[in-house]
């Protein structure tokens, strides 16, 4: 899972691109639809192809509720799950071999039946309001109103963002720094990040704090209801295979058996606990790559952006003769290091004013305005 979630994130990147992460990154980033479309155009005709990139578009290219849909089966499938088939079920002794269930109290421990009975409802209920505030709320739309006052605010770096404002043609608007017209949503958001098609919005100046909200809130309910299902299966099998000897299997062969009883015996809450996991360590790994942006005061599309500088200043760097020579093992651990944490970019993001100002600009409002460094 692990693995999954590294090459999610940085499998794009250049010094692993052409490595197990790149190619792991480009299947699972639509790489596996790609083989579905041709394997259908080969088995059902070029017809059929047409068919799927049109559903891809539709889905993907074009504002439309289909995930956020998906999105509420997920959340109340996983509810249905945990409040029917293992929170009744759910007795203390179940969590007694915590060590968490020895040192809180029981109203403290979110793994106690009370607690879970409670917990549980109330992170949907925040998540569902988190959602509706991610995917309704303003992004921070650029209009005629808020131009002129968004062009002072936002001055560009002569970097990544031009001096002069950029003009939008669709919108018709000069374009401060920092923003960017979105070809799905056909606006202009100031401070953008990015399109997310879970809540069918963008997100940018207004409402990346409520997306942070989201992220986190969620990564905490899936690792709750993952945790208090696999909780409840391992209490189901020791008291079935309790009289059973299992000293002699080695560590393998138990671990077999145990998935065997819960597949078998139990689908629909493994179904859960596997599907729980996985979607944790994403929400997890996406929360703290937007919130190292945050402290950063970066955004996903201008790493795309210093992604391109970095690689034409390199470009120029071999053209020019003035390459780097033969580098050492440490020497490339280093670059690797600044490029996973981003300290190379934030060393020159003139936006950056110290994580507890970033931060503040985040969630208390207006961004200071700042000349060029």
């Amino acid at each position: 899972m692990l693995v999954v979630v590294v090459a999610v994130l940085f499998g794009e990147h250049d010094r692993l691109v052409s490595t197990p992460f790149g190619m792991l990154h480009r299947f699972l980033l639509g790489g596996w639809y790609d083989l579905v479309v041709h394997a259908s155009q080969k088995i059902m005709g070029k017809t059929c192809g047409a068919g799927l990139r049109a559903v891809e578009e539709e889905a993907c290219g074009r504002p439309n509720p289909l995930l956020q849909f998906l999105y509420l089966g997920l959340v109340l499938g996983g509810f249905h799950v945990a409040n029917v088939y293992v929170l009744p079920d759910l007795v203390a002794e179940d969590t007694g071999a915590l060590a968490l269930a020895s040192v809180l109290p029981e109203t403290a421990n979110p793994f106690h039946p009370e607690t879970a009975s409670w917990a549980l409802p109330s992170l949907v209920s925040i998540g569902l309001l988190l959602f509706c505030m991610a995917s309704f709320g303003d992004p921070g739309v650029l209009t005629e109103a808020n131009c002129a006052v968004k062009r002072k605010e936002y001055v560009g770096d002569g970097v990544v963002f031009p001096v002069d404002d950029k003009h939008c043609r669709t919108c018709a608007l000069r374009r401060p720094a920092r923003s960017k017209h979105c070809s799905v949503c056909g606006r202009c958001v100031l401070r953008f990040d990015h399109h997310c098609p879970w809540v069918n919005n963008c997100v940018g100046e207004r409402n990346l704090m409520s997306f942070l909200a989201f992220l986190l809130v969620h990564f905490a309910l899936c690792a709750f209801v993952c945790s208090i299902t696999a909780l409840h299966l391992g209490a189901r099998f020791s008291a079935t295979h309790s009289g059973a000897g299992y000293g002699g299997l080695s560590a393998s062969a138990r671990a077999l058996v145990w998935l065997h009883f819960c597949f078998a015996r139990h689908p629909i809450e493994s179904v859960c606990v596997v599907m729980t996991g996985v979607l944790a360590l994403m929400l997890g790994a996406f929360f703290a790559y937007h919130a190292r942006l945050a402290c950063l005061n970066l955004t996903t599309n201008e790493m795309f952006k210093w992604e391109q500088v970095e690689r034409w200043e390199e470009e120029e760097q071999k053209n020019s003769g003035g390459g780097r020579g033969r580098r050492t093992w440490a020497g490339c651990a280093s670059d690797a290091w600044d490029s996973a944490t981003f300290r190379g970019r934030a060393r020159r993001n003139m936006y950056d004013v110290g994580c507890a100002g970033n931060l503040a600009e985040i969630f208390l409002g207006r961004p200071k305005r700042r000349g060029r460094r």
